[in-house]
């Protein structure tokens, strides 16, 4: 039923490029970014630790759409894919398969009957016409985490380069050449011999990208919903939903006063930095200023879109939804008002 009820709520055809494309644009915009956050701080090595890793980019998206592939034909053959999705129940539906020889075994007429239609839902909840949503959603979730992997080698092995004596201007042609030096530092490779991502920072990061994070901190709480009598099916919406506002709320300058903010300032002043700090965001003591710039990019990139659309809508170039009421609608047919739209120097919309 839990699997019916997925399969139902997800089956849009927008649903999962929307997911996917939201999922990657996290990914992606990361070391744009920390350089932004770098760049406002003058901090120049994270500027070309960044930059090395803008480089990265295609190299990345290159192995990360292999892995959606695997990914893909994973969950085309009803296997397990490699990373836990948004709303898996795979779990589950492998142990029902398991209770097949039991039923066969101990079980009467009506429970064997009763166990053969059951099974014959499931055998159709997880065809892969029907569950075409979910296996786009977790392979776009595995290409993100393969990429933001990707990614973090390039962050060390550019930091690698400085701290060797490398000039700036070099630092990404070196990082390009040595980057699989790191590989093994941040994958493992599967029983399929796809690298996995293992890391614990790169793995924190494409949880925050793919909305699958655990509750943190005053939130955490809501997490016991998935314990209440027929609440589990919900949860994964209540958790999803908490994770995009998280990423929301942390493009705005109200972002530092967040712990995480606090925390990472004194990281990346303290010449010895507390090791529990370092593990509760699953960082190296080195990379501290790395993640710092990243919060302090994503606020100021944030707070400049925000406060730019606000103009524009105030001078009319921004329209948002039709008004709720009869009148203002029709005012704004009369006027050619179009909604959810931007308007352009010669008045077009």
């Amino acid at each position: 039923l839990q699997s019916t009820f997925f399969n139902s709520i997800l089956s849009g055809f927008k649903t999962a490029p929307k997911a996917i494309l939201g999922t990657n644009m996290i990914a992606v915009m990361r070391p744009f970014q920390s350089w932004a956050g770098a760049m406002l701080t003058g901090n120049e090595k994270e500027m070309v630790i960044a930059a090395a890793q803008i480089d990265a980019i295609g190299r990345a998206f290159a192995e990360g759409w292999q892995m959606w592939k695997h990914n893909w034909d994973l969950g085309v053959h009803r296997k397990g894919q490699t990373y836990q999705g948004k709303f898996d129940v795979e779990t589950d539906l492998k142990e029902w398969k398991t209770l097949s020889q039991y039923y066969d075994k101990y079980g009467s007429d009506i429970q064997q009957n009763a166990y053969g239609v059951l099974d014959k839902i499931v055998d159709f909840n997880t065809a892969p016409w029907v569950k075409y949503s979910q296996n786009a959603m977790g392979s776009g979730d595995a290409m993100a985490r393969t990429v933001i992997g990707r990614m973090t080698m390039r962050q060390r092995a550019a930091r690698a380069a400085i701290d060797a004596g490398v000039d700036f201007d070099d630092v990404t042609n070196i990082a390009r050449k040595t980057e699989d030096n790191f590989r093994n530092e941040i994958f493992k490779r599967d029983k399929d011999g796809f690298w996995v991502v293992s890391d614990k920072g790169a793995s924190m990061a494409g949880d925050e990208a793919a909305m699958t994070r655990a509750l943190q901190e005053n939130f955490k709480g809501f997490e016991l919903i998935s314990n209440i009598p027929g609440m589990k099916a919900f949860f994964p919406f209540v958790r999803t939903g908490f994770n995009y506002l998280d990423v929301t709320f942390a493009h705005t300058p109200l972002n530092i006063f967040r712990d995480k903010y606090t925390d990472l300032r004194k990281l990346a002043s303290d010449p010895n930095p507390n090791p529990i700090l370092l593990q509760k965001y699953g960082i190296r003591a080195e990379d501290a200023s790395y993640e710092l710039a990243l919060m302090e990019g994503r606020m100021a990139m944030g707070t400049t879109v925000t406060g730019i659309v606000a103009l524009l809508a105030m001078q009319g170039r921004v329209t948002g939804n039709m008004p709720p009421n009869k009148e203002d609608r029709d005012l704004w047919k009369l006027n050619g008002v179009q909604p959810r739209s931007f308007k352009v120097a010669d008045g077009t919309y």
